[in-house]
C-alpha cells in the first residue's frame, strides 16, 4: 500500500464532515499522522492502550495544523472532530493484521 492509498483509504472511510476540508487537507494530514506515527509505542500496546497514544496523536497532530493554518474557532472545532477521526480510522487499520502494521512501519520510514 501506498501512501496515496492510505490517503484514499481513510477518506473513503470518513463521515460527511471531510469536505469541509478537501481531500487534498485529508491526505496531507494522513501524511503527517504518518510520520508521526509511534510505532514504537503501538507495538507494545494492548488495544485499549493504543486507543490512548491515538489521543494523544491526535492533540499532536491538532497543535500542528492550528499552528500551520492560523484558523478561527469554528474550523479549529471541525479540524480537531476530524483528526479524532481520522487518528482512529488509521487506529483500526493498525489493530486489523500484522501486514498492516508492517506497511505503516515501512510508511512510517
Amino acid at each position: 500500500m501506498t501512501q496515496a492509498e492510505l490517503s484514499d483509504y481513510v477518506w473513503r472511510r470518513m463521515s460527511v464532515r471531510k469536505y469541509a476540508i478537501g481531500r487534498r487537507r485529508v491526505a496531507e494530514l494522513t501524511a503527517r499522522a504518518v510520520r508521526q506515527w509511534p510505532v514504537g509505542v503501538l507495538r507494545q500496546c494492548t488495544p485499549e492502550e493504543c486507543q490512548i497514544v491515538g489521543q494523544y496523536l491526535q492533540k499532536s497532530l491538532e497543535r500542528n495544523a492550528k499552528a500551520e493554518y492560523g484558523m478561527g474557532v469554528i474550523l479549529t472545532i471541525v479540524l480537531g472532530a476530524l483528526l479524532s477521526e481520522l487518528v482512529k480510522i488509521l487506529l483500526r487499520w493498525w489493530l486489523e493484521s500484522d501486514q498492516n502494521r508492517k506497511t505503516m512501519l515501512e510508511l512510517h520510514r
